[in-house]
């Protein structure tokens, strides 16, 4: 009788032990899946943000260059008339680029629903922008799209500190 008590308690024991095992291997495995998770999510981020530069730095390069032509005292006023033109062709462009566009990435629901809403900051800069020429191509003010823009890089902050990804300044991937 003693016997199989000690063989049912041994039993028991190595019931226990399996049971326990198969647990922390299970928890192993669901935080390995997360860790994939989040590197996939990086890695999906980054082409996004690869994609949409190559797709929007056409129409924002033209801009920047204006903006350094208008910096320059050495730019003549055809220099300066010459890329303001650029530059505003470029803003109507890619604020009409946005309005129909379509973010292709494989981003969960979440990052690309905020991703794509950020866009419509991005869109009021172009807008903006082709205003601030409109009103003077010499003398530009462009407050009011700096701040669309600065809301438009503030809105892609969230998304990359919550991949725990360095926010990249959008102004120079652009550029």
């Amino acid at each position: 009788m003693k016997k199989l008590m000690y063989l049912l308690a041994l039993t028991a024991i190595v019931a226990i032990f399996a049971t326990g095992c198969s647990n922390a291997e299970e928890s192993k495995s669901d935080s390995g899946s997360e860790k994939t998770e989040t590197t996939d999510v990086k890695k999906e981020l980054i082409n996004t943000q690869m994609d949409f530069t190559a797709d929007f730095s056409p129409n924002y390069a033209p801009i920047a260059d204006y903006q350094a032509a208008l910096a320059d005292e050495a730019s003549t006023e055809d220099v300066i008339k010459t890329s303001a033109e650029a530059a505003k062709k470029a803003a109507d462009e890619g604020a009409a680029k946005l309005a129909d566009y379509k973010l292709e990435s494989n981003l969960p629901d979440e990052e690309k629903e905020a991703f794509t809403a950020s866009l419509e900051s991005f869109k009021a800069y172009f807008e903006e922008v082709s205003k601030a020429i409109d009103a003077s191509q010499t003398e530009p003010n462009f407050d009011a799209a700096q701040k669309q823009f600065d809301t438009f890089q503030s809105d892609l902050e969230g998304i990359y500190k919550d991949a725990d990804l360095q926010v990249p300044n959008m102004a120079t991937a652009l550029s």
